[in-house]
């Protein structure tokens, strides 16, 4: 099946993320990510994240593409206004791209360009109803297409971006505007993640959990800076006593997600780069665990 048919049958959905290069180089991270094939559903191809300049997303999904993997091509307004958006959309769909996950993107202050200027002519929800015009056979500006695109549209979530009830409210039009999956920012307790699942499964559309493997304290406290009630103190305290903190990153995040696989509908993992160990544990999932009926 492909990830839009597992999205609307219902099975279970693993996601991961890859980023473009910082220059021109593809060829490590296709290889990188070989182990996985087969085992990931779709391949989130992010979109000069944290503001910093990479490849295109588009350039990059088509190469996934056309190596056998299925991408997910993630757009943000920060670098795009509503004629560069239209336009991409076209282009990737041209190119062969169906899937798509729409956000508003990371504020400049973020990334190393210090000097850029953020565009942000319009939010992830005008986004959403972009998509759907186009997807009418129109512009928005009311002109006719000569060919109309067809996607697999997805959203994201912040479970810690407050106040929580203005962030439902925004994740529900993003579900009236077309969003069939959502992926949310990383969690890292079993009981946020099953929050979150109950939040999005309410609205319609396919929770997709997303999880993010942490390789030290430093990143730990990075986090925690960014969300001070994403990282629970007490594995941060776990943290700072082991031996080796990555592979007790990497450990704890597993764990979290055979919680997932129990109650869920999906995982998002971020940032992999164990992909030999992650192709192992979904492996086990599918095949071996009590929950491989999902898949």
């Amino acid at each position: 099946m492909s990830f839009s048919e597992k999205i609307n049958n219902g099975k279970f959905i693993i996601t991961a993320e890859v980023a473009p290069p910082r220059g021109t180089d593809y060829r490590t991270i296709i290889e990188g990510i070989k182990p996985l094939k087969g085992y990931v559903d779709g391949f989130n191809v992010t979109d000069n994240q944290r503001s910093m300049v990479r490849a295109s997303s588009i350039a990059m999904a088509k190469i996934l593409l056309d190596s056998g993997f299925e991408p997910i091509c993630q757009f943000t307004a920060r670098d795009r206004n509503r004629i560069a958006l239209q336009s991409d959309l076209l282009g990737a769909y041209m190119l062969g791209i169906r899937n798509i996950c729409l956000m508003t993107g990371d504020f400049i202050t973020l990334g190393d360009e210090r000097g850029a200027k953020p565009v942000f002519d319009v939010d992830s929800l005008l986004m959403l109803k972009i998509v759907k015009i186009l997807e009418e056979g129109h512009l928005i500006n009311g002109k006719e297409l000569k060919g109309k695109p067809s996607f697999n549209v997805g959203a994201v979530f912040n479970p810690f971006a407050g106040p929580e009830k203005l962030q439902i409210e925004k994740l529900k039009k993003k579900v009236e505007l077309g969003a069939k999956f959502i992926q949310t920012q990383p969690v890292y307790d079993i009981e946020t993640a099953k929050r979150t699942h109950e939040i999005i499964k309410e609205t319609g559309a396919i929770p997709i959990i997303g999880l993010l493997p942490i390789k030290s304290l430093k990143m730990a406290n990075f986090i925690k800076k960014l969300n001070p009630e994403s990282v629970p103190d007490t594995f941060i305290e776990k943290l700072s006593k082991v031996k080796d903190p990555h592979a007790y990153g990497w450990e704890y995040t597993l764990e979290i997600a055979h919680g997932i696989a129990e109650f869920g509908k999906g995982i998002h993992f971020m940032l992999v780069g164990k992909t030999y160990e992650l192709a192992k544990f979904i492996d086990y999932l599918k095949n071996e665990s009590p929950y491989n009926h999902k898949f």
